[in-house]
C-alpha cells in the first residue's frame, strides 16, 4: 500500500513560522484561543478534553497537536514551543551546555537516546532524542516506554528556543522523519532574536 501523500501547512506566530502536516491544529494559544477553540470543537466528542487540555496551556509561544488522536494513545503527537531567556551573567553560554542543562532536568523516568550538534543559518542547535517512561512504582518495577521526544534546540540572541515533539511510543517514529522535515522549514522572526 502507497504511503499518503503529507500535506504541509504553514503555521505563524510573531516570533516564527513552520510547516506541519496539515492534520495539525496549531498556533499561539494565549492569541489564537478562539480559533484554536473552534478547531478542537469540531473534534470527535471523545478525544476534544484532551486537546483542550494542551491548549489550556498558555506559557507556550506556539503548540501544535495531530487531530489523528486516538483513546488508545497515551499521548497526543505534538509540538510545544517555549523561548527560555538567557541571563545575562550566562550570555556566553554555549547550546551544548544548555542541553546538559534540559537532560539533567528531564526527571529519572526520562532516558537520552541521540544528542546531536549543528549550525542551522548561522544559529547553534541542537538535536535531543529521548523516551519516556511511566513512572516507577513498587507494582511496575520495570515500566515501559510509553512515549518519545525529539528535542530541537537554538540558541538566539537573548533565548534558547525549545521545540519540543512528542507522541506516543506506538506512532513516534512514523512522526520521526516528519518532526525532522518540518524544523528544517523554521523560520525565525526578528522578534525572536
Amino acid at each position: 500500500m502507497p504511503k499518503k501523500k503529507i500535506i504541509w501547512k504553514t503555521f505563524e506566530t510573531e516570533h516564527l513560522t513552520i510547516n506541519l502536516p496539515d492534520t495539525f491544529i496549531g498556533g499561539q494559544p494565549s492569541r489564537d484561543r478562539k480559533a484554536l477553540q473552534s478547531e478542537v470543537d469540531a473534534l470527535p466528542e471523545e478525544v476534544r478534553k484532551v486537546f483542550r487540555a494542551l491548549f489550556a496551556q498558555r506559557n507556550f509561544v506556539f503548540m501544535a497537536a495531530d487531530r489523528n488522536f486516538n483513546l488508545d494513545m497515551r499521548s497526543l503527537t505534538c509540538l510545544v514551543v517555549l523561548p527560555e531567556s538567557i541571563p545575562f551573567i550566562r550570555f556566553n553560554s554555549t547550546i551544548q551546555s544548555y542541553i546538559r542543562s534540559v537532560k539533567k532536568n528531564l526527571g529519572r523516568d526520562f532516558e537520552s537516546l541521540e544528542e546531536d550538534y549543528f549550525d542551522f543559518g548561522g544559529i547553534p542547535a541542537a538535536r535531543l532524542l529521548s523516551i519516556q517512561r511511566a513512572p516507577k512504582t513498587r507494582k511496575n518495577p520495570e515500566p515501559e516506554i510509553t512515549r518519545k521526544h525529539l528535542v530541537y534546540a537554538f540558541r538566539l540572541r537573548r533565548h534558547y528556543w525549545a521545540f519540543d515533539c512528542i507522541a506516543d511510543v506506538a506512532v513516534f517514529d512514523k512522526f520521526l522523519p516528519v518532526f525532522d522535515k518540518s524544523l528544517k522549514t523554521l523560520v525565525f522572526k526578528e522578534k525572536a532574536k
